[in-house]
């Protein structure tokens, strides 16, 4: 259940910071929520970060309320309102949105599929039905993005991913990452078996890739291997090797924006 009543359009504001008790990561769990202008339901765009740190101890909890104050809500807010489609930012601590076997309190996957979506939708005026949610993610959010598209085909139509991590493609090499301290490498290989992209090869699945050209090899090689498998099975996608390295902006927001389009061009059947 939510920690307080939730604020935002149903309070005549652009946007709120709301609070879930998570049962699967036992703390409260805050996430950020920022709705168009005018009335639902809305498509829902689910925006996953990327790890927030690479220094101190590892610890599987949320992510502080603070990271989503410091959001730039205005420029998020315009994006929503020009595209007609609610954005909430998700909160994936450092938890890869996996469900891991190691920590009780560290299973992502469980919290966004089986808590916050629900409750969100219940909650706010959203459409809650497959053709009108995506998902969009940079670095461990892009893992995070292809992870559900694969694993819940039914319930995401459009995909968004940049600079995206993914660890469980071929060599499995997922040290210092925190994603070693999750689960063992045959416990990735168990989660991510060699069909596991089948799940991409969908008409209905709208995708972009991007990745930056002076990005890690690691992740270059991920990205392109994603997009090579996407193209010998012809599952129709955009791809593109942007200037810059890991960073975000702009090509991340970019993806972002282009995802929110996308579900307002399939609400309305354009």
């Amino acid at each position: 259940m939510f920690g307080r009543l939730p604020s935002g359009r149903l309070s005549a504001m652009p946007y709120t910071i709301e609070t879930i008790q998570s049962h699967f990561l036992q703390a409260p769990v805050p996430f950020a929520v920022i709705l168009p202008e005018g009335v639902g339901s809305f498509p829902v765009l689910y925006d996953l970060h990327g790890l927030l740190s690479d220094e101190g101890p590892y610890t599987p909890e949320p992510t502080d309320r603070f990271f989503f104050e410091k959001l730039a809500f205005r420029r998020y807010q315009r994006v929503a309102d020009e595209s007609g489609t609610a954005i909430i930012k998700v909160n994936g601590g450092r938890g890869w949105y996996m469900d891991s076997p190691r920590f009780e309190n560290s299973r992502y996957e469980s919290h966004v599929i089986r808590e916050l979506i629900p409750q969100v939708e219940a909650l706010f005026p959203l459409a809650g039905t497959g053709a009108a949610r995506g998902l969009s993610g940079h670095s461990m959010g892009g893992f995070g993005t292809i992870h559900f598209l694969c694993r819940y085909p039914e319930l995401f139509s459009v995909g968004a991913v940049h600079c995206a991590s993914l660890r469980f493609m071929p060599p499995d090499d997922h040290r210092g990452s925190y994603l070693e301290e999750l689960m063992s490498d045959d416990e990735l290989r168990a989660a991510f078996p060699d069909h596991f992209l089948n799940a991409l090869l969908r008409s209905d699945l709208e995708l972009r890739v991007t990745v930056g050209h002076n990005d890690t090899p690691r992740i270059l090689r991920e990205n392109r291997a994603l997009h090579h498998f996407l193209l010998e099975n012809n599952q129709p996608h955009l791809y593109d090797e942007t200037p810059g390295g890991h960073e975000y902006a702009p090509h991340g927001w970019a993806g972002m924006v282009w995802a929110a389009k996308q579900l307002k061009e399939q609400r309305h059947g354009t």
